[in-house]
């Protein structure tokens, strides 16, 4: 599944250079002499009244038909809205149990853990029908998911950094307090067990969170790449939901 969704992603890419290129100019060098050319070049100006290409429009045409009837595919519905929210929201729950739920599978060893951000999920799911082309307005970018190794301070570290830097994120798989006028952190739990300060821990994120978008502590970690794109992730998981119904549930809790 994960290598058909890829292929899909080529094939989206492609036919947008295809359309591209159908309402473009050309440019083509005119001999003069044996030792000097003159470059002849024509600008087109892309948009709703640029002529097309034929030829480049009848190759594009199969790519085009198949990745509008992709595009188009329905793979879930959400009978309400599901939107970000800080610390914690209900798109943000879901993108990061999608995540958790494909690294247990693909992974080389048990990940505990997930994390993405905010400001990678771009729009709102629902209500109604979810199509493949709302999953990528809601992820366009071609991120890898990838599985980091934490100590058990180092988890700590990511709870405090996630308050303090971001005031809360989207996580799966563990959960923790905090106070909101210190914001310090506490009663760290991983699948629901207190976090052991002595242990070592997997998360999966992104590749674009561990490569430094993200908290500072995850940069430099050792970690393990997995062969899926986030949005690919994303679409299977909602495909086998059937129905998005997820809920704040007190992954990320303020102190009252």
């Amino acid at each position: 599944m994960a290598n058909a969704l890829t292929q899909t992603t080529r094939l989206l890419a492609l036919t947008l250079l295809l359309s591209v290129l159908a309402a473009c100019g050309t440019a083509a060098p005119t001999a003069e002499t044996a030792d000097e050319a003159t470059l002849t070049v024509s600008h087109t100006v892309v948009d709703s009244t640029a002529a097309t290409d034929s030829d480049m429009a009848s190759l594009v045409a199969p790519y085009r038909d198949e990745m509008q009837e992709e595009v188009e595919r329905v793979i879930a519905h959400a009978p309400e809205e599901l939107r970000e929210g800080r610390p914690e929201g209900r798109l943000g729950n879901l993108a990061a149990d999608a995540m958790l739920h494909h690294a247990r599978q693909l992974a080389e060893e048990p990940v505990d853990m997930a994390l993405t951000n905010n400001g990678g999920l771009r729009v709102p799911l629902g209500p109604g029908d979810i199509t493949v082309g709302a999953v990528y307005e809601l992820m366009p970018f071609e991120n890898r998911m990838v599985v980091l190794v934490l100590s058990g301070a180092e988890v700590e570290t990511l709870a405090e950094q996630l308050v303090t830097q971001y005031g809360g994120e989207p996580i799966a798989g563990f959960s923790f307090a905090f106070d909101p006028d210190t914001d310090t952190v506490g009663n760290i739990r991983i699948g629901g067990t207190p976090m052991d300060p002595a242990a070592h821990y997997r998360l999966v994120t992104s590749d674009y969170l561990a490569d430094g978008g993200g908290p500072p502590m995850l940069e430099g970690l050792p970690r393990e790449e997995l062969p899926m794109l986030l949005r690919d992730a994303f679409i299977t998981y909602f495909e086998s939901m059937g129905t998005l119904t997820h809920e704040i549930e007190g992954r990320i809790t303020p102190i009252e």
